[in-house]
């Protein structure tokens, strides 16, 4: 047994009986990272985390207690924010400070890279560095794997299991091209997708689809991208519940954020498939300038549907060009 595995079951021995008000502050907790992103950083959001429930400022231990006592975490980012990452890193040090030691699943890694992911984590259990080349990171389209090392070493230093948690390419192309009854009547049911989205919560999802692709498309056309939606939800929830149950160890997953939703995403369908289960999504947003209230930055959400997100930590936000007009670029050239 590796020296951190064994103080993180020492650690649990010992935090086991205390309140849980103080576990946090029993673990020593790593110091929280400071901001790399270059916009905004005189905000006054910047650097505050939000109790959603609560409708208040909270202080990062907070949020690490909340974490360590959940069997499900979901970290959902901005992909190409490094201090969302450094924060994700964070939260699973701060976890494991405090005994967890929970499964960690990459929305990044699909599930056609499994075998290479085990090879390298089988011939390199404690070096971060490499595990992205292992499974072509950044030939797939994600930002630099340098930004999400921090996460994965965090998990090799307290022997954690990384798992890959998107459906294989063929499965999703299968389920965009011809939907969900392509697919085994009995792996339908078995993720949940047999049971149809609130109509309130399909349509904001429709909505914020077509959104996403610049309003250049009709919102009718969203219908075989929300298949997809749906089933990487579906599977990265599996993905989740099958990491969790090896010795019950719980599960955290990083994921886009709008795979970290509760009201239709990730959560949605551990909440489908289990009966009541613990559950905390952290959701990392960039503040906005105009935007001082915490609350704003909220989704707006049908009557009855789960809030969104249980904690909102505000960053700094990272300079892009103008996604939109490479988007309608890219489309005019497709009508060549």
């Amino acid at each position: 047994m590796k020296p951190s595995r064994l103080r993180n079951v020492l650690v649990v021995a010992i935090l086991a009986t205390a309140p849980p008000a103080l576990l946090a502050q029993a673990a020593e907790l790593p110091p929280v990272p400071e901001f790399e992103t270059p916009l905004h950083r005189d905000h006054p959001l910047v650097g505050q985390v939000y109790d959603a429930a609560g409708e208040q400022p909270v202080d990062p231990a907070t949020v690490a207690e909340a974490t360590a006592k959940a069997r499900f975490v979901i970290l959902g980012e901005r992909h190409d924010n490094p201090d969302h990452h450094a924060l994700q890193a964070w939260l699973v040090q701060a976890m494991t400070a405090q005994g967890r030691t929970p499964a960690l699943a990459f929305e990044m890694i699909d599930q056609s890279q499994t075998p290479a992911l085990e090879a390298y984590l089988n011939d390199h259990p404690d070096d971060a560095t490499g595990l992205g080349p292992a499974v072509t990171w950044e030939e797939r389209g994600w930002p630099a794997w340098s930004t999400y090392q921090p996460i994965a070493a965090a998990a090799l230093q307290a022997d954690l299991p990384i798992l890959a948690a998107n459906p294989t390419p063929e499965e999703t192309r299968t389920v965009g091209r011809q939907g969900f009854a392509a697919l085994d009547a009995d792996r339908v049911a078995a993720l949940g997708l047999d049971t149809p989205l609130p109509a309130a919560q399909r349509d904001r999802l429709l909505t914020e689809l077509r959104e996403g692709h610049c309003n250049l498309m009709p919102k009718e056309a969203m219908g075989p991208m929300a298949n997809v939606q749906r089933l990487r939800d579906a599977v990265m929830a599996d993905t989740l519940i099958a990491g969790a149950r090896e010795q019950d160890r719980g599960a955290v997953l990083i994921a886009g954020g709008g795979h970290a939703r509760a009201d239709r995403a990730v959560p949605w369908y551990l909440r489908q498939r289990l009966d009541n289960p613990d559950v905390v999504v952290v959701r990392f947003l960039e503040v906005r300038p105009e935007v001082t209230d915490p609350a704003a930055y909220l989704p707006d959400q049908p009557d009855a549907a789960p809030r969104a997100f249980d904690y909102v930590w505000f960053t700094p936000a990272n300079e892009r060009g103008d996604p939109c007009a490479d988007l309608k670029k890219r489309m005019e050239g497709h009508g060549d």
